[in-house]
């Protein structure tokens, strides 16, 4: 009787015309349906491809995301042709002995995808290894089609304009981009740290760059050789001494027998910076050693080592110990001398915001102490010489003469000056003033600042201070993900017409327009900005 009366009940309920099922009411809430939430595998198709590029290694990733999906390397393994199965043959290059001593140059060459001379580059060969290094890293890792995304590079701006020009050559005629934009890799790394103004000391392969931001507009930029490839020559010169009995020659000195990963490995493990000796103090020494593996069995075989030694090739790479200022060039200063010449050409006002924002970058800044070491030297330079570039003895015998003066004419003016007490009469011989009677003096306009800038925070100026940062990489992932368009974006057709040449010599790039939302207006005519 139940069952009945409910099958009557439903087939009452049921409606005789069609109609449209009513549909619950939509959620506001979309960041479980989100294809770019946390916990979601897929990415949407419309997100840009972050490459950082540089001589020896490529980062690559999607817009928003915190650390790129890889990081690919430069090196023989990479160079193999089709069937050279010689890495599984002889063991992968770089980690046994070498065959016979090389020469430091050709030690490395084999290890990086460019060099800065550009007299000994072949920009052909170049062009192939650059569409070899994006095939592999959007085959292999990235798992999309080149050229259906829009393209970021972070890219120095003192890259040299061949260099850059077979870059885009190659990516805009192999793959069917529709335009590259280009980020400063100094103003990424500054942005990744939280910063609009920042004194970014980038230690690099081949070269180091200090470069002083303010607003996100690189005001001077000063570079050096003393970089991490001079610091792996020199550790490779120290191994093949220690891993050598005998010693070597006066024409032997410049030349290496270790394999370029195996130095390469004892660098990243061991390689350390002695702390900084003051005047008078004597250098840092330790008795402690170590043992590494011998290049010649590293399996098996050990060797002791000083713990001491292996910081000498840093002392030498980077700070130029134990050679006078007046004998380096002005692209062999030490990294100390190098950051302190770069705030000494910044204007005072951006120097003491950029001095207390000093962001480090580079594989060199991963050595245990280098980064307390460059700020203490920093900090003596300061106090040696001041801010003035005038050098020399003569100056230093001025100066001591006006400090003396200053000396003595305050230590007169103390014995002439009375004293008086609080109604004005001068005490007598013996009396004394009460410190705690004397009346301040009142500045009526700093007490007004001061209550009007009491709830603003105060910035920190002209103290030297150290800022993390994320690297270039998660700079420009986060400027691409706030839809901003870039500055210097090369549009595919214009580029294929002129190159280089097709872009504007102005000085200043136009400046966007927030009310339509951040583009700038006029796009008929390109410029390359700072890298022009």
């Amino acid at each position: 009787m139940s069952a009945s009366s409910n099958l009557r009940h439903t087939q009452a309920a049921r409606p005789s015309s069609p109609h449209t099922p009513q549909q619950p009411p939509r959620s506001g809430n979309t960041s479980f349906a989100s294809t770019t939430s946390p916990g979601s595998t897929f990415r949407n198709e419309d997100d840009a491809i972050i490459l950082e590029i540089g001589a020896r290694w490529l980062r690559a990733g999607f817009e928003g995301n915190s650390t790129p999906v890889c990081v690919v390397g430069f090196g023989p393994e990479e160079s193999r042709r089709v069937g050279d199965y010689r890495g599984w043959i002889q063991g992968a290059a770089g980690t046994g002995p070498l065959p016979k001593p090389v020469n430091a140059d050709d030690w490395v060459r084999d290890y990086e995808l460019w060099q800065l001379d550009l007299r000994k580059v072949d920009l052909g060969l170049l062009e192939d290894k650059i569409e070899r290094l994006f095939r592999e890293t959007y085959n292999n890792y990235l798992l999309t089609d080149a050229g259906s995304s829009r393209l970021v590079l972070a890219l120095p701006s003192l890259m040299p304009h061949p260099l850059l020009s077979s870059l885009l050559s190659t990516l805009f005629s192999r793959w069917r981009f529709p335009s590259i934009t280009l980020l400063p890799s100094a103003a990424m790394s500054a942005t990744a740290a939280g910063l609009r103004s920042a004194l970014v000391v980038d230690l690099g392969w081949a070269e180091t760059t200090v470069t002083g931001l303010y607003e996100y507009r690189e005001i001077t930029t000063k570079r050096s050789t003393r970089a991490m490839k001079l610091l792996q020559q020199e550790m490779g010169r120290l191994l093949s001494r220690l891993a050598s009995c005998e010693d070597h020659e006066a024409e032997d000195k410049d030349r290496i027998s270790v394999g370029f990963s195996y130095c390469e490995e004892v660098l990243t493990r061991f390689a350390w910076c002695m702390p900084h000796a003051k005047d008078g103090e004597q250098p840092y020494q330790s008795a402690h050693t170590v043992s590494i593996p011998s290049p010649v069995n590293p399996v098996q075989e050990f060797f002791d080592v000083p713990f001491s030694r292996l910081a000498e090739p840093v002392e030498i790479a980077l700070f130029a110990t134990g050679i006078p200022e007046i004998e380096l060039d002005d692209e062999e200063k030490s990294i100390p001398l190098l950051v302190y010449n770069t705030l000494l050409a910044l204007p005072p006002d951006a120097r003491g915001t950029c001095m207390s924002r000093i962001v480090f970058v580079g594989g060199g800044a991963r050595i245990p102490g280098v980064r307390k070491r460059i700020l203490e030297e920093v900090s003596s330079l300061i106090k040696t010489h001041g801010w003035s570039a005038i050098r020399g003895n003569a100056v230093e015998r001025q100066r001591q003469r006006m400090e003396d003066l200053r000396i003595s004419s305050q230590t007169n003016g103390q014995k002439q000056k009375p004293t008086t007490s609080e109604n004005g009469e001068t005490p007598g011989e013996g009396e004394k003033i009460d410190p705690s009677q004397e009346v301040p003096e009142i500045d009526f306009v700093e007490q007004k600042l001061h209550r009007q800038n009491k709830e603003m925070p105060v910035p920190v100026q002209g103290v030297l201070r150290e800022v993390e940062s994320l690297g270039a990489w998660a700079g420009a992932s986060l400027v691409t993900s706030l839809k901003l368009r870039g500055m210097v974006e090369i549009e595919r057709e214009k580029f294929l017409q002129n190159g280089l040449a097709g872009a504007t010599r102005d000085s200043e790039p136009p400046v966007p327009d927030r009310r339509s939302g951040l583009r700038a207006g006029d796009r008929s005519s390109w410029t390359l900005a700072g890298w022009a």
